[in-house]
Formats: C-alpha cells, sequence, structure tokens
C-alpha cells in the first residue's frame, strides 16, 4: 500500500465530487484543468484502482470512488479539528481565514480593511470569495459569511453589525429637470431605476406610519446595484439602496435624499448585516478575532449602535 497521498489530492479530489469537472476546482486553486487531472491520475496510481468516472462535460465516481470519498472527507474534518484546537492554543491568530462577502459590499467595506487586519495579526491569511450567490460554508469550507438580508432559522450563529438602514435618492440635476416627489403617489411621475435580481423587479416598500408596497417603473433596470446608482449619479433617475452602498454619494451630494419624513425599504421584514459562522462550541481564534476587527471598524465612532455610513 502507498502512503504517499497527500493532503492536497485528497483536497482536489473532494472539490472534484463536488463540482463535478477539473475546470471549476484548477479556477478555484489557481491551477491549470491539466494539472488538476494529473494529480487525480497520480492519486488513483496510489491507492491502486480508478475513482473517477471520466466523461466529455462531467466527472462521476466509481463505486471505489464513492468510498473512498466519504473516509476523505472524515480525513480532512479531523485535520482541520486538530489545527483549529492547536491554533486556539497559540498565543497569536493564525492561520487561513476563508470569508464570503457580497461583491458591492466586500469591495466597499472589507477590502480596504484587510492591509490593517494582516499587519494586525501576521500570522493569518484571509480568502474572500465575493458573490452574491448562497454558499454552503460546511461543503465550501467558509470560516464567516458576511450576509445582508432577513436573518433565518438557521444552524449558523450570527453576530449582528447593523440594521441596513433604506434611502430614496436622486441626483441634483435629476432633481433640477424634473422636481422633488413630495408623496409616494408621485413617483409614478418620476423615472426610478429599479434593481432586477432573479425573483425580478424588486419592491419598493414606502409608508410613514407603515410600509406600504408601490409599483414603479423605470427607462433602466439592471442585475447590478453599482450600474443603478452610476445611472442615478448620472441624472437618469430616483433609487432606493441602502446607506452602505450609497452613504458616500449622500455625504458628498452626489445623492440627495428623498421623502425623508418617510420609511424607505425594499422588505416588510427589518434586514440585518452580520456574520455568520458555524455554530461550535469553541469558536477558533482566528474567526473570533476577524469578527471583532470588523465590528470594531464598522461600527461609529459617535453611536455604536450605527455603522460608520449611516453618520453623517
Amino acid at each position: 500500500m502507498n502512503y504517499d497521498v497527500s493532503l492536497l489530492e485528497i483536497k482536489l479530489f473532494l472539490m472534484t465530487t463536488q463540482f463535478g469537472n477539473f475546470s471549476e476546482v484548477a479556477r478555484r486553486q489557481d491551477m491549470t484543468p491539466s494539472s488538476v487531472s494529473r494529480k487525480m491520475a497520480q492519486l488513483e496510481e496510489k491507492v491502486g484502482t480508478k475513482l473517477l468516472h471520466r466523461h466529455t462535460r462531467s466527472i462521476s465516481l466509481t463505486d471505489e470512488g464513492v468510498a473512498f470519498n466519504k473516509h476523505c472527507t472524515e480525513i480532512i474534518h479531523q485535520y482541520e479539528s486538530v489545527v483549529e484546537r492547536i491554533e486556539q492554543r497559540a498565543d497569536t491568530p493564525r492561520g487561513t481565514v476563508r470569508i464570503s462577502a457580497p461583491v458591492a459590499f466586500g469591495r466597499l467595506h472589507i477590502a480596504p480593511y484587510l492591509a490593517e487586519l494582516l499587519e494586525r495579526y501576521p500570522l493569518l491569511k484571509v480568502e474572500i470569495q465575493q458573490t452574491d450567490a448562497f454558499v454552503n460554508p460546511a461543503a465550501e469550507a467558509i470560516d464567516l459569511m458576511i450576509r445582508i438580508g432577513v436573518p433565518q432559522d438557521s444552524s449558523l450563529r450570527m453576530k449582528r453589525f447593523a440594521q441596513q438602514r433604506y434611502v430614496m435618492a436622486a441626483s441634483p440635476s435629476y432633481l433640477k429637470s424634473y422636481g422633488h416627489p413630495r408623496t409616494a403617489e408621485d413617483l409614478k411621475q418620476h423615472n426610478c431605476l429599479v434593481f432586477k435580481g432573479p425573483n425580478g423587479l424588486q419592491r419598493w416598500f414606502i409608508g410613514k406610519d407603515q410600509l406600504e408596497p408601490y409599483e414603479v417603473s423605470g427607462s433602466i433596470y439592471s442585475n447590478n446595484a453599482e450600474t443603478l446608482v452610476a445611472s442615478s449619479v448620472g441624472g437618469s433617475g430616483i433609487v432606493v439602496f441602502p446607506t452602505w452602498l450609497i452613504g458616500e454619494e449622500l455625504k458628498s451630494g452626489k445623492l440627495i435624499p428623498l421623502l425623508e419624513d418617510h420609511q424607505v425599504s425594499t422588505s416588510l421584514e427589518q434586514q440585518m448585516i452580520g456574520a455568520l459562522y458555524l455554530d461550535t462550541d469553541n469558536l477558533s481564534a482566528k474567526v473570533r478575532v476577524v469578527i471583532d476587527f470588523l465590528a470594531e471598524k464598522f461600527s461609529s465612532t459617535s453611536d455604536h449602535s450605527l455603522c460608520y455610513w449611516d453618520t453623517p
């Protein structure tokens, strides 16, 4: 029996079984598909049996591959558990923290602070995955997920950073040409730039005492919020977005808040900004310091119940 099987080969094998092709594994590991394929061939040679069926467009497991996959998953979990226990005993947090964050939020409110985080904790490494899609933290080995929305019942624990607050806004040039809406009904006469995601157009909820849905329309729809913000700054129309996304435009005067005596949102339920992580008895030191660091960076110095993007 050949015991010269590396953890990298096991990891690549597990990723291949998860994604069903070498190309995706190669992309995530910064390798070429041919290199991943060679590693899998070497692994099969070492264990002495065929583990993968290689089809034209996909890869599947042989019976031996299914059994090998089960035991390799246990091996990786045991390895990670041992490493985390060692890290927790260390005086300085160390190791790789894998973070998943929404694309725009990650660019605006996480990326600018990574240098400071790594300067404070020089033995840390950060692997950040920016996606607006659903992520299974256990399957993709994610340590920390930054998520925005209505909290769901979950097996994950959550550190809440702040409530998400929405603002309706438009540029000075648009308002000069078309005037200010004074009521929600006035929006029917205005060009509203609306986010369009997988579930269709995002609804706007507006009200003084309680939120009510309003149907709005306009000349630009997009599945990219930052595109709509740029269009609004350019004078195309009115947007409703969270303060973390348009806070700088509001502070600089590029966008002017509207209907300030009303509540605005894209949901009837309160949305939160927070960090989600697996519910374990002992949170690893490397994850804990990242959560604490982000909480420190996000908080307003004048009001710790707000984040810095909510303050004037």
